[in-house]
């Protein structure tokens, strides 16, 4: 049950990236006080980009969603880690990761 309930939340968050992402969105709704988006990101397609910029616009959605692509032993515990290594108290990202480039 908990499987089910694991892919439906990754389907819904799968369908809100493909209805919402855009170049012009991506660009306008990054928050500039993060820190700005690393070369191996911004070196990438459009679309990694713009997954970089949900990840800092909705980090508590992506937390929801299990990773399944082993990096569990890198310390990483939901998708989030994938794009984001470091926040500060005020939910700034202070260090992006390079797993979900890898």
């Amino acid at each position: 049950m908990k499987r089910i309930g694991s892919l439906f939340l990754m389907g819904i968050i799968i369908a809100f990236i493909a209805a919402g992402c855009s170049s012009n969105q991506a660009n306008t709704k990054f928050d500039k006080k993060n820190a700005p988006l690393p070369d191996y990101v911004l070196n990438s397609t459009t679309k990694i980009k713009e997954t970089y910029v949900m990840a800092s616009n909705y980090p508590k959605v992506l937390a929801q969603v299990p990773c399944f692509c082993g990096c569990g032993t890198d310390g990483h515990d939901s998708n989030l880690s994938c794009y984001i290594d470091k926040f500060d108290s005020n939910m700034k990202v202070e260090q992006w990761d390079s797993m979900s480039i890898s």
